[in-house]
């Protein structure tokens, strides 16, 4: 009876290393939420879009929890994290960029390590060209845009079109025009999502599998929206700021991503960053090839 008893003792030992816990952090428009895995060094992990849920990378917060202290932001505008007013006077580059600061002030740390994948590369990026002194190391998977262009918004358009096949096509183009400025009706944004997602996927009999994960939990479009809009206000462009940061720069890259040609662009604009790449992946190798991503991921880090 009393080896029954300890059973589910040791069971939460073994279970309170990797152990979430929420928190949050009050400021003047209202909560920054954050979840924390593990224990040990921090590292601050920031998930896509914008305005995607930070639960897309909370599988790699768990892994980053076995060794280091994970902590996965809710970013201002997605999930629990909405302030008040959500407008573009909240919503932006340089609210965002307050929070990690924020978040950096509640660890107590003056230096961070900050894992970024896709969108969240570029928030990282970002900050560190903002901040350098604050940043030990940057560590990002499948980065979003350098800077906003015209071109390079219509070669990525272009990617995506390129990797359809003609009936998806016609119904892609045909969805686009009921997407609009409003949100979509479900049924619309779903179609049109599931085709759309069919071109960041390099196996497309993993589509239904794959959209569970990178829809775990609903977007939120207005905060895309409105960052979007700011970063094409701001001239948003690292080209001319990243040079700032002399830090290490490790990018996991996947060869079949529709984003990649950002990557080998990057590595031309700071040709420090150093580029790990993923065969037979598209935008989300951690999903993609998981053990391939996780194995590489251990290896940077246990450098």
């Amino acid at each position: 009876m009393r080896k029954i008893f300890l059973l589910p003792v040791l069971l939460l030992l073994l279970l309170q290393g990797q152990a979430q816990t929420t928190d949050s952090i009050r400021y003047a428009n209202g909560y920054l939420y954050y979840h924390t895995y593990g224990h040990g060094e921090p590292i601050i992990v920031l998930s896509g879009g914008p305005g995607n849920s930070c639960m897309q990378q909370e599988e790699v917060a768990t892994e980053l929890g076995r060794k280091y202290k994970a902590v996965l932001l809710e970013q201002r505008g997605t999930g629990l994290s909405i302030p008040t007013p959500f407008d573009s006077t909240t919503i932006n580059m340089k609210a965002a960029m307050e929070d990690i600061n924020r978040l950096m002030d509640r660890l107590k740390v003056k230096q961070i390590l900050i894992y970024g994948h896709s969108w969240g590369a570029m928030l990282a990026m970002n900050f560190a060209a903002n901040y350098p002194q604050k940043v030990k190391r940057l560590l990002l998977v499948c980065p979003g845009y350098y800077k906003m262009s015209t071109d390079l918004y219509t070669t990525h358009v272009n990617n995506v079109r390129a990797r359809m096949g003609p009936e998806d096509m016609i119904k892609f183009d045909s969805l686009s025009k009921l997407m609009g400025d409003k949100e979509p009706p479900r049924e619309v944004f779903l179609a049109y999502n599931r085709i759309m997602r069919m071109s960041y996927i390099y196996n497309k009999l993993m589509i239904d599998s794959m959209l569970k994960k990178i829809e775990v939990a609903k977007s939120n479009t207005h905060m895309q929206q409105l960052m979007i809009g700011d970063l094409w206000r701001i001239r948003y462009d690292l080209s001319k700021t990243l040079y700032r940061y002399r830090g290490p720069i490790d990018v996991i890259a996947a060869r079949q991503d529709v984003l990649a040609f950002y990557t080998y662009e990057l590595k031309i604009i700071h040709p420090a960053a150093k580029l790990h790449w993923i065969q037979a992946s598209g935008h989300f190798p951690m999903f993609e090839q998981r053990t391939a991503f996780y194995n590489m991921l251990d290896s940077l880090l246990t450098r």
